[in-house]
């Protein structure tokens, strides 16, 4: 009996443990912008960008060749004073963050690899930024092929 319900606490904490690790990352920088990250799964990519009209610089990391979305990036974000103002590994492809006018570099690290950007952002602006990283990552097939075995 002690090993069933061992086997059942086991369960419920991979459960868990499982449903946060695929959350949404939410939280306001030490300045005090907003930002969210994440895009694992379509459910969570649904509900980034409902609200990414809300962010005025939004980064996308992908694998090279493959073009698949890369999560666990550590991202920078430098200010003009080039002071730190976000500094996280991302819990997912995509990152939204409310950033006052301002020119900005964006530096995204995947293992071994540093990319940087630069962008300036005035007031109403939307600016999106991708980084590429060479990465041999495996695609799955889509669904209908899969199923039927092609």
């Amino acid at each position: 009996m002690k090993r069933i319900q061992l086997m059942r606490l086991l369960a419920a904490a991979a459960l868990a443990l499982n449903a946060s690790a695929w959350a949404l990352d939410a939280g306001k920088t030490a300045q005090g912008w907003a930002y969210v990250s994440g895009g694992v799964g379509s459910d969570e990519l649904r509900a980034l960008h409902a609200q990414r009209e809300q962010y005025s610089l939004w980064v996308v990391t992908a694998a090279r060749p493959s073009g698949a979305y890369l999560a666990d990036v550590l991202v920078k974000v430098f200010d003009a004073k080039h002071e730190v103002v976000f500094d996280r590994r991302l819990a997912g492809p995509w990152l939204f963050i409310e950033l006052p006018p301002g020119r900005y570099e964006v530096q995204a690290t995947h293992k071994a690899e540093t990319q940087t950007k630069v962008t300036t952002i005035h007031p109403g602006d939307h600016h999106q930024m991708l980084f590429y990283f060479d990465v041999a990552a495996q695609v799955l097939p889509p669904a209908s092929k899969a199923a039927s075995g092609g």
